[in-house]
């Protein structure tokens, strides 16, 4: 389901709050009434509709109003407005900014209120008013504001798990094409070795091999001690999947009921190991989301072959991802994977609905 954009919501809750306090306004028989309490009202209600972007100047709007109400004699009529305030400077801001600018205007503007509510209250009476009027707000705005922030430091710690736990994953697939690699040297050198006195010229083709799967395999293995983090040194002897697997890749993804097309563009050519599989497992976690979390939908998979890097997109036109992108192992592990090789993850809604994955990998020679 997209999220709504919270301004909706609070625009929707000022209106909720005016209809509030204007009924509250017309239903006292003291006070001011005409168009200068209904201006009053406008002013202490519709700031709120801003109130999560600038919570504390909104508070001084609505403090400002329900003072001015309490001056002219209608006690607390804008007391839920300015509950509310209270509380989302208190859910928002920092404990510093709560204690300089939010108590001292949600307090005056509270006392103000409670004193001219009920003239004849005795000062005990006007204070646990207070407190309970604006107190309250501001206790629960610090607990939802201390909930908000373990949340956070959770996601982080979690997202710093994968992130070690991708890394490991990445060096273990990247060891075993290097030693793959070193395999091939090793079998190209005693080829060398054997025919190099009857046959010079098949040992030089040997040998130039040799050379160039030792640049690619340097390459890698410089990757390799980038990334390598916590490997317990099992290796995996299972071949790694490439661009070459699409196809049944996408056979699968077909089966299990999402429609995909693929599209190609450019010059497809033959990928280093690394930046093959890398791909590959942009393009297998991006439908592997889809089908997680788009619902019904059609997906569409386009790879850009340029002179410098690969392009891939993946997109969908279904009800797009959780309302909170980027914070999932899916996409933490792409974004980690295209990194290793200096390139780059985008991901986010798009405009006519869905989802679109977007990495550019550069592949030069060598890499």
């Amino acid at each position: 389901m997209r999220r709504v954009n919270p301004l909706v919501w609070d625009s929707l809750l000022a209106l909720v709050v005016l209809g509030i306090v204007a009924a509250t306004v017309a239903s006292e028989g003291r006070g001011v009434h005409g168009p200068l309490a209904w201006g009053l009202v406008v002013v202490g209600c519709a700031p709120l509709a801003v109130r999560r972007r600038a919570p504390v100047p909104v508070l001084a709007l609505v403090g400002a109003a329900v003072a001015i109400f309490a001056f002219l004699g209608n006690g607390a009529a804008a007391d839920t407005a300015l509950a509310l305030a209270a509380y989302t400077v208190a859910a928002h801001e920092p404990w510093r900014r709560v204690a300089t600018f939010g108590l001292p205007i949600a307090i005056v503007a509270e006392l103000v209120s409670q004193i001219a509510a009920q003239t004849h209250r005795n000062w005990l009476e006007v204070v646990v008013g207070a407190t309970f009027g604006i107190g309250l707000p501001i206790l629960i705005g610090r607990i939802v504001f201390n909930r908000r922030r373990r949340i956070l430091l959770d996601r982080e710690l979690a997202a710093r798990e994968a992130v070690a736990t991708e890394r490991t994953q990445i060096a273990r697939e990247l060891h075993d094409i290097v030693a793959h690699s070193m395999s091939v040297m090793i079998v190209q050198a005693g080829a060398a070795r054997t025919v190099i006195g009857r046959d010079p010229i098949a040992a030089q083709e040997a040998i130039a091999h040799v050379e160039e799967t030792g640049r690619a395999g340097l390459a890698q293995m410089r990757r390799l001690i980038g990334v390598l983090t916590d490997a317990d040194g099992t290796a995996s002897t299972a071949p790694m999947p490439g661009l070459a697997e699409l196809d049944p890749l996408l056979d699968t993804v077909r089966a299990a009921g999402l429609p995909v097309e693929l599209m190609r563009t450019g010059t497809p050519r033959d990928l280093p190991p690394g930046a093959d599989l890398a791909a590959y497992r942009v393009i297998q976690e991006s439908l592997t989301n889809v089908l997680k979390h788009a619902g019904p939908a059609n997906a569409r998979v386009s790879l850009d072959f340029g002179s410098d890097r690969l392009t891939i997109e993946v997109a969908d036109d279904g009800r797009g991802q959780p309302a909170e992108p980027g914070v999932g192992h899916g996409l933490i592990g792409m974004r980690e994977r295209v990194g290793v090789f200096g390139g780059t993850l985008r991901t986010g809604e798009r405009p006519g609905g869905g989802f679109v994955v977007r990495a550019e990998i550069p592949v030069e020679d060598g890499a």
